[in-house]
């Protein structure tokens, strides 16, 4: 019984790919152009839908960050190791300290800064850019440098008015223009962790 439902099926097999118009094998068209036509339709191209794109705010990378990396800050946790309960007595969390002597927590506090460091720049960006791209003169590549070389820290931003930061603006985009070759030449070289 199985060698005949075999042969059959190979009966079958043989039988359909020599029959090129049979259930299997289809006939196929080539041409030698970018696009395939399809039978009974006119057009070439296909219309896609737009797309718009829209750029995160630094706020909103963090949140992403902080969701995404759970198991991070829950290893990098060591705030609150040690209570002391309305009852008396002293409680203290031992995933907590765990976390504060194993490696995995270490690791995970200095991803965890690292991330922050990240943050803080995005802050500084956010800021930075559209004052610098407004009121200076600068565009392509030497906006880039400038903006690099002449970045301020965050703690700057937040404690200057609008007015303080486009005087700083002013006067370092002239001190940019009277050295550009001198600080082209210093952003050509590997920097590091040092500081202009």
């Amino acid at each position: 019984m199985v060698r005949i439902g075999f042969l059959s099926l190979l009966f079958f097999c043989v039988y359909f790919s020599l029959n090129r118009q049979g259930l299997f094998a289809y006939p196929t068209e080539f041409y030698h152009q970018d696009t395939i036509a399809k039978k009974g339709s006119q057009k070439d191209t296909l219309r896609l839908d737009t797309v718009s794109i829209k750029r995160k705010s630094a706020a909103d990378k963090w949140e992403e960050k902080k969701e995404e990396y759970k198991s991070i800050f829950f290893w990098g946790d060591t705030k609150n190791m040690v209570t002391l309960p309305h009852q008396g007595g002293i409680a203290v969390n031992l995933n907590k300290l765990y976390n504060k002597f194993s490696r995995k927590g270490r690791n995970s506090r200095k991803l965890q800064r690292q991330f922050e460091k990240e943050y803080q720049q995005d802050l500084i960006r956010e800021e930075w850019y559209p004052l610098t791209q407004e009121y200076s003169k600068l565009s392509g590549d030497s906006l880039r440098k400038f903006r690099i070389y002449y970045e301020p820290s965050l703690k700057w931003l937040r404690e200057n008015d609008r007015y303080e930061k486009i005087a700083y603006i002013h006067l370092c985009l002239t001190n940019y223009l009277d050295s550009v070759d001198i600080i082209h030449r210093r952003l050509q070289f590997p920097m590091g962790n040092a500081k202009l």
